[in-house]
């Protein structure tokens, strides 16, 4: 089993030697990532002592069933990124390499102040890497709305310093209980409003269409996949085990969540530009996985972000590489892009179907758990809005790849010459490597036993004891 230092180490190591070496940057960046993926599998559980000094006072980093799963996720993701995207890795491996062992310091750190550390190693990676759309005041936006939402979150961990003497997460989470609900109000809203710029939780997402929808093909899938799932861990382990607030300000981050959802839902719905619609959508899941993991629901939180995270990084690639070769990712202007693109309109149809939670892809999995643990803990109206909102999604995902899929009019046989002009979008391995994620949701769906065995070997996360909803249960008189 391996130290969970080396998730952070080995990709610092490899950013400064991506350095020295510049003939070898792409190689050791693949050799990071792959690494990486490697020691996550193997990786030991438990809590981990840093510099020598005990708990609470010293640095430790901790890994449960949740980080474990989280970094497995995250850290093969990313590896799929660069996988799919190899010729555009270039003089940016240092700050690849650099940005993944900050996103894995993020899921691994037991300490408020080091999160606060790994987070701008993290943040400072991403507005490099947006900089390559050559969208300055974008980038700029996004370095602004960071900087804000950074220092909101400092200075709501430096008030929680001040009235309990500690960062330490878990000796956090006892003390909470020695304040009162008013004390609480300030940090935990200033905390949460931090979060919820990279989160892109309204009204904090200001960033998101500027720095998406000009994002290409590797920095706009790792964004929404890699950093996006990141932080949502993040704030699922800050707002369940960690930081406890009452019931009134619950409600209110909820609300902030739900009108989140609302909003990325109906927004996506009216655009015709793929990466707007998927950059949307994922405002609009964010929304819902904060919602559920304020409700306590973590078990179909994670399912929910795993569900969305491999399927941003399937279909943002692919609407990076429609942009790239039709200069335009408006899917109008892009009729039978995936006549000639079969494999790759395949993947990216199997995301968007996982997506919208059609029965034998994964994400029908995830939004059965869903509904059922909404249900179960007695909320009736967001069930309903899950449900209606699923129809929205549904609605314009269905109308983009009919237009993908099929070339000619409404009525009539589709022809290849009616097509978009024939461009091969990607390179064969990079198209090999998007449906193995595209399988790797079917085959989810298909085998639901095999997700939570990985998920959570023993039945729990975070404290909750997990109760998985299968259709199977359904049976006569049940």
């Amino acid at each position: 089993m391996y130290n969970p230092v080396y998730l952070v180490a080995t990709p610092l190591a490899l950013a400064f030697a991506s350095m020295i070496l510049t003939g070898s940057k792409k190689f050791l960046a693949i050799v990071g990532a792959l690494s990486n993926v490697l020691i996550a599998i193997f990786v030991s559980h438990g809590s981990t002592v840093i510099g020598g000094f005990r708990i609470p006072y010293g640095i430790n980093i901790y890994v449960d069933n949740y980080a474990a799963f989280a970094l497995v996720l995250i850290n093969g993701l990313f590896l799929a990124a660069l996988l799919m995207s190899p010729d555009l890795i270039g003089k940016y491996a240092p700050i690849l390499l650099t940005a993944l062992a900050g996103l894995n310091g993020m899921l691994i750190t037991g300490d408020l102040f080091n999160l606060f550390v790994f987070m701008e190693i993290a943040a400072i990676s991403a507005y490099v890497l947006t900089n390559t759309s050559k969208k300055p005041i974008q980038s700029f936006n996004y370095v602004i709305l960071g900087a804000i939402g950074s220092s909101l979150y400092l200075l709501g961990i430096i008030i929680f310093y001040s009235m309990t003497g500690t960062l330490n997460m878990a000796d956090l989470s006892i003390r909470m209980a020695g304040l009162t609900s008013v004390q609480k109000y300030l940090p935990i809203t200033l905390i949460f409003m931090g979060l919820a710029v990279e989160a892109k939780l309204l009204p904090m997402s200001g960033w998101v269409k500027g720095i998406y929808s000009n994002a290409n093909r590797l920095v706009g899938s790792l964004l929404a996949s890699v950093f996006a799932g990141t932080i949502l861990f993040v704030f699922g382990r800050l707002f369940t085990v960690v930081i406890a607030a009452d019931s009134v300000l619950v409600n209110l981050m909820m609300v902030i969540g739900i009108i989140t959802f609302i909003f990325g839902e109906f927004a996506a719905y009216k655009q015709v530009k793929i990466r707007k619609i998927l950059l949307f959508s994922s405002i609009g899941q964010a929304g819902l996985i904060v919602t559920l993991f304020l409700s306590g629901l973590v078990f179909p939180a994670v399912l929910q972000i795993a569900n969305n995270i491999i399927s941003k990084l399937i279909m943002f690639s692919t609407a990076g590489a429609m942009q790239e070769a039709h200069a335009t990712d408006d899917y109008t202007a892009l009729k039978g892009a995936f006549y000639k693109n079969k494999l790759l309109g395949l993947s990216f149809t199997f995301a968007a179907l996982s997506l919208m939670g059609l029965p034998l892809f994964f994400g029908f999995y995830a939004k059965l758990n869903v509904l059922y643990s909404v249900f179960a803990s007695g909320n009736y109206y967001l069930p309903a809005l899950i449900l209606l909102l699923t129809i929205i999604e549904g609605a314009y995902f269905i109308r983009m790849l009919v237009t993908l899929w099929a070339p000619g009019k409404e009525g009539y046989e589709s022809k290849a010459e009616d097509a978009v002009k024939e461009v091969r979008l990607m390179p064969v391995f990079s198209v090999v490597i998007s449906l193995a994620l595209a399988l790797s949701i079917t085959v989810s769906g298909l085998m639901p036993n095999l997700v939570n065995d990985l998920i959570s070997p023993d039945g729990r996360l975070l404290g909750e004891q997990i109760q998985p909803f299968y259709i199977s249960e359904m049976r006569g008189g049940n």
